[in-house]
């Protein structure tokens, strides 16, 4: 069993208050919310193994927020290029592959729309609304990352932290 966990990055400044899109970074807000879904993955025990982040500053936040949480330490986020650059499924697959080893439980952090398309391909579930931090966990019945198939994922568990605020209140 493979466990894949899609992340959105975290809520960031307006492009209008960055250099360019590359080094936006995360909002007060952005911050308190990776650490909210960090911690609702922890409490369903579905804890990544291997953190892989797209290199733009708001996704590495993202992903280092999640990884302090998880107790993963921060140099072994592993950085993709092509996570903030745009990819196909394929791609994807071959890079957790290579990155993960025989790890069963990987994050993928980065960007829409190529996050909720993945979420989509993957499992086949409506994900067109995939907020800031919003989390796909999608499982596969497969024992190695490069036989994980589009439409072949089933969905555990997807939040984002509206929700989250809203059962809590």
């Amino acid at each position: 069993m493979k466990r894949l966990i899609l992340v959105r990055h975290a809520k960031t400044e307006p492009l209008t208050d960055a250099e360019n899109d590359f080094s936006r970074q995360l909002k007060k807000r952005g911050h308190k919310d990776a650490r909210m879904i960090a911690d609702h993955l922890i409490g369903k025990s579905l804890v990544p193994e291997v953190v892989i982040s797209s290199p733009a500053r708001r996704a590495l936040q993202t992903a280092r927020i999640m990884a302090g949480s998880f107790s993963i330490p921060e140099a072994d986020i592993q950085e993709v290029p092509f996570v903030y650059d745009g990819f196909a499924l394929d791609e994807l697959v071959s890079k957790i592959a290579e990155l993960s080893g025989d790890k069963d439980s990987v994050m993928v952090v980065g960007h829409n729309p190529d996050i909720a398309l993945m979420a989509i391909q993957f499992a086949g579930d409506n994900f067109f609304h995939f907020p800031t931090s919003a989390t796909a966990v999608i499982g596969f019945s497969v024992s190695e990352w490069n036989q994980i198939k589009a439409g072949a994922g089933r969905t555990e568990m997807f939040v984002y932290p509206k929700e989250l605020k809203g059962k809590k209140e």
